[in-house]
């Protein structure tokens, strides 16, 4: 089967292969691509793959709706007057079936997906020179595969019970145009894990590393790890959650950023490669942290609409603030994250205005968008051990996060008694805008209040609702009316409520 000129269209989309120039590429960019017969040399397959990467970058996916998209619609943050309204339906909680942010979370993973799929679909055509080339290719496609359909799940699915039989998403296993139902959450979780298993022992045997130096951009074998612990927290199988996030910890080589440098934001913190402010504002060069990022360089936009010129649609909420207590400045994750000093629209937010260049604060609106961490790991371990009843062995993990992020801390002192609550405070302390607390609250079963009133606390005066009880049928996204007209396999399994 020949595939030709590109058009994707919602999960059912076409990925074709048009005639391009063949070079060499350094990063993950969407390329020419090339009619599938042609797919034989390891570079053709480099080259499609990377083109799967790069539809990461898109504002349906990790360029926004799984990133700061997950996190303007909760608790953590608030709209400032800098913002001209074009994400308000999802800060505010008015989205619909016809909403474009619902079709975009929905269809950019699908693009992905499709694009990891025709590189599977042709495998076959590569005639390896090295032993591990295939491997290399074929484990990276099945991670980018489980990972589309787990954050597809993330929105939609009505819940993330491992066994479910309600519905999941549709699972697209091939390039080609098809027009299938929604598989069970059971059968999407099933496909997710296989996925997950066979890219894990493929990626274990390659010829060359996925990634050298200290950028982390593609998925390797750590990557796959950090998802499976993910995707085993949600599920709650919390035996695999904590073995797996000990893998990473235990084997990855990727330590967590500390305070060396204190936790202030200087030139000297941040080119300390070491350091959590490294992170956010060197991360060409920083050696902490991250597992795997989606790489974002000069040109191409910033994640979340945080651009160069500082203005901030978005920034921290009071509610989000207010879990730092009176002193809130000893915290490195308070310091990169939020400027006290600054107008609430320029300058305020400050986790994706860029790279550091040397004078005053980064401001080229390019950082990499970071999907999996060191801290999380260690996050994801402390609620699987706690969840085990192993609070102790818990505790160690949250202390050990809080050392390596508040100025004078004394482990010692720091009790503990309500463990997951702990956590579920570090997690938004740690998480804020890398696409966690919305399905957090969705997974825990927490509400969110911003307000008594449009205009008060954190709800502002354009807001229809100030308040999101838990259990709403907002919490699990519509599928788009556009994708229910397209595929007839999808005409009576719309979302409750919708």
């Amino acid at each position: 089967m020949t595939l030709k000129s590109i058009k994707i269209f919602l999960l059912s989309g076409i990925i074709a292969f048009s005639t391009g120039a063949c070079k060499k590429v350094l990063e993950p960019e969407l390329e020419y691509a090339i009619e599938a017969s042609r797919l034989k040399t390891i570079e053709d397959f480099e080259r499609v793959l990377n083109g799967a990467y790069a539809y990461m970058r898109g504002v349906g996916y990790y360029g926004f709706g799984y990133s700061n998209g997950a996190d303007i619609n909760t608790d953590n943050m608030v709209e400032t007057t800098a913002s001209l309204g074009n994400n308000r339906p999802l800060s505010q909680w008015y989205y619909n079936v016809g909403s474009g942010v619902v079709s975009r979370v929905w269809n950019v993973p699908y693009q992905a997906i499709n694009q990891a799929n025709a590189v599977l679909d042709n495998l076959d055509n590569l005639k390896e020179k090295i032993p591990g080339q295939k491997n290399r290719i074929k484990g990276q496609a099945l991670a980018i595969r489980a990972l589309g359909h787990f954050d597809l799940m993330r929105f939609f699915a009505v819940n993330y019970d491992r066994n479910g039989s309600g519905f999941g998403v549709a699972i697209k296993l091939k390039s080609e145009v098809t027009f299938p139902p929604r598989n069970t959450v059971k059968e999407c979780f099933d496909q997710i894990y296989k996925d997950l298993t066979e890219a894990e022992e493929l990626l274990q045997d390659i010829d060359v590393p996925i990634n050298t130096g200290s950028r982390r951009i593609r998925m390797d074998v750590h990557a796959v790890r950090a998802l499976r612990a993910r995707v085993s927290l949600y599920t709650e199988q919390w035996a695999d959650a904590k073995d797996y996030a000990s893998k990473v910890i235990n084997e990855s080589g990727i330590n967590i950023g500390s305070i060396a440098s204190g936790v202030g934001l200087s030139a000297t913190s941040i080119n300390n490669t070491t350091t959590f402010q490294s992170v956010w504002f060197n991360d060409l060069n920083s050696v902490a942290e991250t597992i795997f990022a989606v790489a974002v360089n000069i040109g191409q936009g910033s994640p979340g609409f945080f651009p160069s010129d500082g203005m901030n649609a978005y920034t921290v909420s009071q509610d989000w603030r207010n879990l730092f207590g009176t002193s809130p400045t000893n915290d490195v994750r308070y310091n990169v994250t939020y400027n006290p000093s600054a107008s609430p629209a320029v300058a305020s937010y400050l986790k994706y205005t860029g790279r550091f260049t040397g004078t005053a604060l980064p401001r080229d609106g390019n950082v990499d968008v970071k999907v999996f961490r060191i801290a999380e790991m260690y996050l994801i371990r402390a609620e699987a051990n706690h969840r085990l009843g192993n609070d102790n062995d818990a505790r160690a993990d949250i202390r050990l996060i809080r050392q390596n992020r508040i100025a004078g801390y004394n482990a010692t002192t720091d009790v503990i008694p309500d463990v997951l609550a702990a956590i579920q405070v570090e997690r938004r302390k740690e998480l804020i805008g890398e696409g966690h607390r919305w399905f957090d609250a969705k997974r825990y079963g927490l509400s969110f209040n911003r307000g008594t009133a449009p205009g008060n606390g954190d709800c502002p005066a354009t807001a229809p609702d100030c308040e999101l009880n838990a259990g709403d049928k907002r919490f699990v996204f519509p599928i788009p009316q556009g994708e229910i007209q397209a595929n007839p396999a999808m005409k009576n399994q719309q979302n409750p409520g919708w």
